[in-house]
């Protein structure tokens, strides 16, 4: 099978999680964050902002925080750390943080879409072959282990938790 027929079955075969999200608006926005700084552990996100308020902020590779300006109608895929680690670091998971406004109030929708959990979690078999490259994470059983790593991993760790996953 296909790398990308074996990732679509994945999807086919995982969960799906819908929120909204509510951010009023604060009179005193740098004192805030709407959204701790964080990057999405499980397959995709999709976010639809409500309205045309800024707020969605990814850190850059000089590591500043960046504005993603809202389309109207528009969604934002984000792919998150298993496809970071299925693709062995071709993709990497953003890390992001939502801000508030001083004027308005914001409403977001974000779909959470969940791999397979049978799906075992490493760099793609397939791109490793095409590419030569070595895995840089390990493979893990599904995931369900993935994710138990990612709830067992202290938040005062200096070291990023996709990073405990490398070889």
């Amino acid at each position: 099978m296909k790398a990308v027929d074996l990732l679509t079955k994945s999807f086919e075969e995982g969960k799906y999680e819908v929120r909204m999200n509510y951010y009023p608006a604060c009179p005193e926005p740098e004192r805030a964050i709407g959204l701790l700084p964080h990057a999405d552990i499980l397959g995709i996100t999709l976010l639809m902002e409500c309205g045309n308020i800024p707020s969605l902020q990814v850190l850059s590779k000089d590591n500043c925080w960046v504005t993603v300006p809202p389309v109207p109608g528009g969604i934002v895929a984000n792919l998150c750390q298993i496809m970071e680690v299925y693709s062995n670091g071709t993709y990497r998971a953003p890390d992001q943080r939502a801000v508030v406004n001083k004027e308005k109030e914001r409403v977001s929708i974000a779909t959470f879409c969940y791999p397979s959990p049978s799906l075992p979690v490493g760099p793609s078999p397939q791109l490793l072959a095409t590419t030569g490259l070595p895995p840089i994470y390990q493979t893990l059983s599904n995931s369900g282990e993935f994710l138990q790593c990612f709830l067992s991993h202290k938040l005062d760790d200096a070291v990023p938790f996709i990073d405990t996953l490398k070889l």
